[in-house]
């Protein structure tokens, strides 16, 4: 008996192990395609221009959620089959495994799984606030870049003022949709006098609202809950483009990409966009790395409780073992 005890301990370890690797896994792949789901790129870009094209919208949730699973599967699969295996000790063991080694092992699962959560949520924080490090630096003399002269050609990000034609006809609205919060940006595309090749200059632009409550623009009643990114031809909404501000490369989302595409433009995969000030690009990078820190730390709660309740089970068996002995 006590040799099957060593070996059910034995793949209860492995067990743990393989819990705790998919928890950290999960909160990495979920980052990964989080930010495409935001850029609208990579494999979940594909797969939104896809849903659009076959069933006229795109499931944003669904498809993250189902991609993170398809890249988790590995890992689940392992704990799916050390499971199993544990399980037949359980049930059809020569000496069956005591309730007490059961529900410990359960405990320490969950334990495991929330402890793998919390780590990979806290490095996911990390990356994001390391990425934030990389955004272009708001410092220094704004850097005057003239549509169509050579300044245009291949601008250093930052600091910048933009002299060229906006057209506000073309202005793209854009929400951006975490966990907790969102917001919604405005585009315009901006070129030199006369310039009929690929947009690509991008100014970000404000709403100026009327007086009073909040003027909100109504979709189509039967597209409402599916428009993500608009087109505006919309009478008696006005814009005022930024023209000095943060210049960053290649800032365009995905959806306003396709959007101007959609409409008819030639977009350069190369493209700029001067946003009104630098909070506008850091916004996502602390938004983020602020949600996956409040998932370390309810994780790493729950994880507590478990341990907790664990630890308990554990002096139970202890006592039962010393009074069988």
């Amino acid at each position: 008996m006590a040799v099957d005890k060593d070996a059910y301990d034995r793949v209860s370890r492995q067990l743990n192990i393989a819990v705790r690797l998919l928890g950290f896994w999960i909160a990495l792949v979920s980052l990964y395609f989080l930010f495409q789901a935001l850029d609208y790129r990579g494999l979940i870009g594909w797969l939104a221009e896809l849903q659009f094209l076959h069933f006229d919208r795109y499931w944003p949730t669904l498809t993250f959620v189902a991609m993170t699973g398809l890249f988790s599967l590995p890992l689940v699969a392992l704990v799916w089959l050390l499971r199993m295996r544990q399980r037949h000790s359980e049930t059809f063991g020569p000496a069956r495994v005591d309730d007490a080694r059961i529900i410990r092992g359960r405990l320490a699962r969950l334990q495991g799984f929330f402890a793998g959560v919390s780590a990979g949520s806290l490095v996911a924080a990390i990356i994001v606030l390391i990425l934030r490090m990389q955004l272009p630096v708001d410092s220094g003399s704004p850097r005057s870049i003239v549509l169509g002269s050579p300044d245009a050609i291949a601008p250093v990000e930052g600091r910048a003022v933009i002299t060229g034609s906006v057209d506000l006809d073309e202005t793209s609205q854009f929400n951006e949709n975490l966990l907790l919060v969102k917001r919604t940006l405005y585009f315009a595309p901006v070129r030199a006098p006369g310039d009929r090749g690929p947009l690509r200059y991008f100014v970000e632009v404000k709403r100026e609202d009327v007086k009073g409550p909040y003027n909100q623009i109504h979709f189509p009643k039967d597209k409402e809950r599916l428009v993500h990114v608009w087109r505006f031809r919309v009478p008696g909404i006005q814009f005022t483009p930024y023209m000095q501000g943060v210049l960053r490369r290649r800032a365009l989302p995905g959806e306003i990409v396709n959007l101007y595409r959609y409409a008819g433009y030639k977009v350069d995969d190369d493209n700029y966009v001067l946003f009104s000030a630098p909070e506008k690009l850091s916004w996502r990078y602390y938004v983020l790395a602020g949600e996956f820190a409040l998932s370390t730390i309810i994780a790493g709660i729950a994880a507590f409780l478990f341990g907790w309740r664990k630890r308990a089970v554990d002096k139970r068996i202890e006592r039962d073992d010393l009074g069988s002995a």
